[in-house]
């Protein structure tokens, strides 16, 4: 192996080993072994931050290091805020999402990896193969503090490998190495043969499964034997036409920590408080399936592919408690969370069978695959989330993309010839294993189906494309903004498209209240007043949930907002108010948005499905999504401009983002 020492200059640490490297034709893959050496002027001085960021050049198997500059952590934080600014900085406008000049970030947060309870997250950032624009994905599990423990808060792959790779990483030393032998392996099958390959179970990886290595626009990344995924945007698909099969990771660093006393004392609280909690207690033992049952009777969970008019949905088959207790065998935790809201499922016999230890279906998965394609058999829905979680597909674009074909069908816009001849009607489970299959291995009608809906509809074409239900070419996710108004300019104006993960604010409505952040009076749902600024408050806010380095779960159950910014102090040592979070978060909100204006998204992209506008929601009283009205409220407050819905220049300029507001406005 050949072993540099690490200088203040990246560019000069390539130039040392240049020379070395063997072309990759020769099918020798160089491993770089990075020496550490002190550093000034680093993150050391903030806690939180192990101080380093990994490149990967990919298309000539180089790894280097670089500092994590102090004023960049302290203005950008981490998650998405950090990987947003270097790919809106590295990214060019011209290049596609599958594209050597892409680039996939893996991003933490500073609490990550600390005594911080419910913060075991991390981020993949890269241009999303499903929209075309900002794509971001999180997972959480045991591989996020791994991360941080192995030396690096943050890794940026650029570039595509001739042949198969993958990373690996022991304590500082990272190494890319030849995947042939993994290449084709499902994602469970994947992780355990390089734990038993490397010697060590206790590796953590992140990989893809075979929809990634077939460039399925929707693929994932997975990690903790397949359990955890990085969903959405399609960023499996980035991994995959990279050409890198996995990030294995392994280190026994300690995260620095600001204030340990004070930290530890934190997490003590919470972890009581999660333990006394009737709320988290139950949450614990339910997970997200507990909340199908109250989804679906005020309306938020769709049918049918977003129209009842097909049936009756007898819900109560796939609910926890409910049909869901059939399959239902215990729960598992991430790492340091008090919560343990993951679920294990038991299916031990019949064509539906599960490995023993198998997770279950969240409630997404559950909306998704269940009653969006009218299925009430649960333990097929538990049985097409494994084949998801093994093959690396998100199960709300899967779901989304099968309920889309099966209502085209229903209406014969498609025949059983252009099926495959698979029976496509609501509630065949047996369908929707099939075309699962068939979607990650792009097989027949599948390769239509892994485009995504809107590339399908397009396909299709008559008149199916008012079938596709998306945002700016992402499905949307399982909570209809029918159900409440303020869910209409959240979905439109979602960068990455239809996520719920961005800014729901269905519980705020309902009756919550967030007087810390400035919300001190419920709205109710169907009113549409102040509902852009309820939209952009909530976004701001789970954005900075998001940089820092928390489940979003902690939005939920923490007993006392104030503790995430003392959390934040603790670990970092700077200070921190819900004023400076909510800032942050919108700094990070805008500089998302701001790389979408730069790779061509209009103000035609903040647009809702014709269905939502014009059908009535049956169980929420008739409603429709009222987005006229909301809208402009929206572009208002958010202080974009409503002819573009470009970041104003003092928006821009309000946030630190002065470069920026030069590239728009100057």
């Amino acid at each position: 192996m050949l072993k540099i020492e690490r200088t203040s200059n990246p560019q000069l640490s390539l130039m040392l080993f240049q020379e070395h490297f063997c072309a990759p034709e020769q099918g020798i893959l160089i491993g770089i072994e990075v020496i550490n050496q002190p550093r000034p002027n680093m993150t050391r001085s903030i806690g939180g931050y192990m101080g380093k960021v990994l490149r990967v050049e990919l298309t000539r198997s180089k790894v280097y290091e670089e500092d994590l500059k102090k004023e960049f952590v302290k203005k950008y934080i981490g998650g998405y805020g950090t990987a947003a600014r270097i790919l809106y900085d590295e990214v060019p406008p011209w290049a596609a999402a599958l594209d050597p000049m892409n680039e996939l970030i893996c991003s933490t947060g500073p609490v990550c990896g600390t005594a911080t309870p419910t913060a075991s997250r991390y981020v993949a950032v890269a241009k999303s193969p499903m929209t075309g624009y900002f794509g971001d994905a999180s997972s959480g599990g045991f591989f996020p503090a791994e991360l941080k423990f192995s030396g690096f808060d943050m890794i940026i792959f650029s570039g595509k490998a001739v042949k198969p790779v993958y990373l690996w990483i022991n304590d500082g030393r990272a190494e890319l190495r030849d995947a042939n032998a993994y290449w084709r392996m499902d994602a469970r099958q994947t992780e355990r043969a390089l734990r038993r390959d490397l010697g060590d179970s206790r590796i953590q990886v992140a990989c893809i499964g075979q929809a990634g290595e077939n460039l399925v626009r929707y693929a994932t990344i997975m990690n903790d034997d397949a359990g955890r995924a990085a969903g959405r945007c399609g960023l499996g698909a980035v991994m995959g036409f990279k050409k890198l099969k996995a990030v294995a990771v392994r280190g026994h660093g300690k995260v620095p920590v600001a204030d340990q006393e004070g930290l530890i004392k934190l997490a003590k609280e919470v972890s009581k408080a999660y333990r006394t909690n009737p709320n988290s207690r139950a949450f614990t033992k339910w997970g997200t399936p507990g909340g199908f049952a109250h989804y679906w009777e005020i309306g938020d969970t769709p049918a049918y592919n977003w129209n009842d008019d097909f049936g009756d949905f007898d819900y109560e088959k796939i609910t926890f408690p409910g049909g869901y207790d059939e399959i239902s065998s215990g729960n598992r935790s991430c790492y340091n969370c008090p919560l343990a809201c993951r679920r294990i499922v038991k299916v031990e016999e019949g064509k539906y069978t599960l490995e023993n230890g198998a997770e279950g279906p969240e409630y997404e998965t559950l909306a998704a695959m269940g009653s969006n394609c009218g299925i009430t058999d649960v333990k097929v829905i538990a049985k097409a989330n494994d084949l998801c979680n093994r093959y690396g597909l998100d199960t709300i674009s899967a779901g989304c993309a099968i309920a889309f074909a099966m209502e085209c069908y229903e209406k014969g816009i498609l025949s059983r010839k252009e099926t495959d001849g698979i029976y496509l009607k609501f509630g065949n489970g047996d369908a929707l294993l099939e075309l699962i299959d068939r979607i990650s291995f792009r097989k027949g009608f599948g390769n239509i189906l892994a485009e995504g809906v809107r590339r399908a509809s397009k396909i299709i074409g008559k008149g199916s494309d008012y079938y596709a239900i998306e945002v700016k070419g992402l499905e949307i996710a399982m909570h209809d903004p029918r159900a409440f108004q303020g869910g209409g300019p959240h979905y439109a104006c979602t960068v990455t498209g239809g996520r719920h993960t961005e800014g729901l604010t269905l519980g705020w409505e309902m009756g919550d209240t967030a007087p810390y952040l400035g919300y001190t009076e419920s709205i109710d749902r169907f009113s549409t007043d102040k509902k852009g600024w309820l939209a952009k408050l909530n976004q701001d806010w789970r954005a900075a949930i998001n940089i820092m380095g928390w489940c979003l779960m902690a939005m939920f159950y923490y007993d006392k907002p104030e503790r995430f910014p003392a959390f934040y102090t603790a670990v970092t040592g700077l200070p921190m108010d819900f004023k400076e979070m909510t800032k942050a978060g919108e700094r990070a909100f805008n500089l998302k948005k701001s790389f979408n204006m730069r790779h061509g998204c209009t103000r035609s992209e903040d647009r809702l499905p014709e269905r939502l506008l014009e059908e009535g929601n049956k169980r929420a009283h008739g409603a429709v999504v009222q987005l006229d009205k909301t809208l402009p409220q929206y572009y208002e407050t958010r202080g974009w401009d409503p002819i573009t819905s470009i970041p104003t220049k003092e928006k821009l300029k309000e946030l630190g983002l002065d470069d920026i507001a030069e590239d728009f406005w100057s």
